[in-house]
């Protein structure tokens, strides 16, 4: 099984019980797509003095090491959301909706408060408040909400950029389609025997990064293990450098993919057959 779990736990559960409080105090909003997402946000954290120290010259305070935080909403039937830091009154992520992500937000390593409430609400309609979240230095998190609003679900995935080899891609499967058990992940090639890239992916997991020459792949899922792609997507053709990942999601009877690049941009796949 060639399987990566990310149990960041308390960033799970703070996105988990934070769109699940947020759907339940909202309106019946279920498909706002709007998307207005305020990247590289200054956080104000106290006792931080930053470069505006007054009769500060500059250069002598080192600048602090940051760690990267962004978010995609993957949960088809949940309203949008905005996301507070440490008591800011301006939102650090707003509007984020189905099937959007955000770019990175730069942050000071450290522990972090976090308050999320229902889009344009205000920090003073938090629904919940997450205290001591600890953010690594050097590290690039993703945090992901996916499954129904009855039964909302996250994980916390941690982003790997280093040592990509000139010339290749790095790619990652993540299964986030409600509804689908195992699957397998087939590398389908124009000419020759498809071979297997990931197996045995339960819902909720991400399958390890692979590091493959840059290109355009064709991949396809086998929901049955019969060793047959019941569904088969063509990803577009990535220039060599990029990471990605790709979300399976399901919403109503249709199953796609959700492609999420560096930037925080996505775009839906839909399959081929």
């Amino acid at each position: 099984m060639n399987i990566n779990r990310f149990p960041i736990v308390v960033a799970a559960a703070l996105f988990a019980a934070s769109w699940v409080a947020a759907c339940d105090s909202s309106s019946n909003d279920e498909t706002d797509v709007s998307k207005d997402v305020t990247q590289d946000v200054a956080i104000d954290v106290p006792g931080d003095p930053g470069g505006d120290v007054p009769g500060d010259p500059g250069g002598d305070v080192p600048a602090p090491a940051k760690a990267r935080l962004r978010a995609i909403h993957l949960s088809p039937d949940a309203p949008a959301v905005d996301i507070f830091a440490n008591g800011g009154m301006t939102a650090a992520v707003k509007g984020l909706a189905f099937p959007d992500g955000t770019g990175y937000l730069d942050l000071d390593a450290g522990t972090y408060t976090f308050d999320i409430a229902p889009k344009d609400a205000g920090i003073g309609a938090s629904v919940l408040k997450v205290k001591d979240l600890p953010l690594e230095s050097g590290k690039s998190y993703t945090a992901v909400a996916y499954d129904a609003v009855a039964s909302i679900k996250a994980l916390a995935l941690e982003d790997d950029y280093a040592n990509l080899a000139s010339g290749k891609i790095r790619l990652r499967a993540v299964h986030t389609a409600a509804g689908v058990g195992k699957v397998d992940i087939w590398n389908i090639p124009a000419t020759g025997d498809p071979t297997p890239l990931w197996t045995d992916v339960d819902f909720g997991m991400a399958g390890a990064y692979l590091d493959v020459p840059a290109g355009a792949y064709k991949i396809g899922i086998d929901v049955n293990k019969d060793g047959i792609p019941d569904l088969v997507f063509q990803l577009p053709d990535l220039p060599a450098g990029t990471v990605a990942t790709a979300f399976a999601v399901k919403k109503g009877a249709d199953v796609f993919l959700i492609a999420e690049l560096p930037d925080g941009t996505t775009a839906r796949i839909d399959p081929a057959m």
